[in-house]
């Protein structure tokens, strides 16, 4: 139904007309002339009838996002490998907990971008505003372009199965700008003098099982979730590997344990065997890097950041452990697709961060092969 409203201002009269719909939001706009007026609003209510106008399904006015995120979480969700699960989690919480209880047909455009202008102003919510102390610590950061990102594309996919499902016609996404051109990778890795320093300091803490997970991380690559996904059955000292279930793409891979590691790991599963025999009733998954009361991994959270202070290293995250793997790997004439093959990538993009650091192997290789087909160079001829 349409309603008119005149109002008079300083430059004449003006009509402004809102058309209401059931299951619709409202649609409002002004004219100079009241035949106009009327003509849109005529025109408007036709055309929300027809399904002509944007985004009009009629489910779209009984189906809020609160029913998208349960069925996404039954049907999507559910089959996401652990990893991803924990970070998708808060996107879908944050979604469920602003828009949860809205209908797909009131969610627009421009409430889509207040709430991301508030969750950019709301800044990184993981940090607590005081330390042990009470202290007031430092006013949190802006969440990065990337976070961002990532709630924004979230949000899309669950408008994407909503219109899969026939319960909406469009999404509003589509209205909302797209944060593109981020460039955030990092190539940060350990220096021989910091590894060494890094490695000590693990060693003297107070939780022993973060010296092996260190180990582990630096000499395969293998991100923290897989390590601490890992069970007793999943290690074979014998065949020297380990067997990496819990990844990223969900694809199960092996990852070889050196000889030089293997003493600390047989130390870590003579621990977790002596930790679970211990127990009453111990638990049917048995980790290689227990809790205390066996039920789960370990965090290493704390311990991990207590030693990296310890080592004296900044700008280091337990992440940066598998691009100092990459990077070795790089540096000692590993290809692409072998790093890609090491680290778990299905692709090469994301490991062409690390081509530079093989500039020197690629040039022997560039250089073997003109000087077998061109002929030596200039400086290799022999003198006459």
């Amino acid at each position: 139904m349409a309603t008119i409203q005149k109002r008079n201002g300083r430059n004449g009269p003006s009509y402004r007309v809102m058309v209401r719909m059931k299951g619709f939001p409202p649609q409002t706009r002004t004219f100079k002339r009241l035949t106009d007026a009327k003509q849109w609003a005529q025109d408007t209510e036709s055309g929300i009838r027809k399904g002509e106008f944007k985004n009009v399904v009629r489910t779209a006015g009984s189906k809020t996002l609160q029913d998208v995120i349960d069925r996404f979480r039954k049907e999507v969700f559910i089959h996401r490998a652990e990893s991803t699960k924990r970070a998708e989690a808060s996107f879908l919480n944050f979604w469920e907990r602003e828009l949860g209880e809205y209908a797909l047909a009131y969610i627009t455009p421009d409430l889509v971008s207040e709430k991301m202008n508030a969750l950019a102003a709301a800044g990184d919510s993981r940090r607590k505003p005081s330390d042990e102390n009470g202290k007031p610590k430092k006013a949190p950061r802006p969440k990065s372009p990337k976070t961002l990102k990532h709630y924004r594309d979230e949000l899309a996919l669950l408008f994407k199965y909503a219109i899969q499902w026939g319960w909406t016609a469009s999404s509003p996404l589509d209205g909302v700008n797209k944060i593109t051109k981020i460039r955030n990778e990092r190539t940060r890795y350990l220096h021989d003098d910091e590894r060494a320093a890094l490695l000590k300091a693990c060693q003297e803490s107070d939780n022993p099982q973060l010296y092996p997970v260190v180990l582990l991380a630096i000499s395969t690559g293998a991100r923290r979730s897989e390590i601490l996904g890992l069970t007793l059955d999943d290690v074979n000292l014998k065949r020297e590997t380990a067997i990496l279930r819990n990844t990223k793409n969900g694809d199960t891979r092996a990852a070889h344990i050196v000889p030089q590691i293997a003493p600390a790991i047989r130390d870590q599963i003579a621990y977790a065997k002596a930790l679970y025999k211990e127990l009453p009733e111990p638990p049917e998954t048995k980790w290689l890097f227990p809790r205390r009361d066996g039920q789960g991994p370990i965090d290493i959270r704390k311990a991990w950041e207590n030693a990296r202070d310890a080592a004296g290293l900044t700008d280091f995250r337990f992440h940066d452990l598998r691009h100092s793997t990459a990077s070795y790997l790089a540096m000692n004439g590993a290809s692409l697709v072998e790093i890609a093959e090491v680290l778990g990538h299905r692709t090469l993009q994301m490991v062409r961060r690390y081509a530079h650091l093989s500039e020197s192997h690629v040039k022997d290789v560039v250089g073997r092969m003109n000087t077998r087909y061109l002929g030596p160079s200039e400086g290799d001829q022999p003198d006459a």
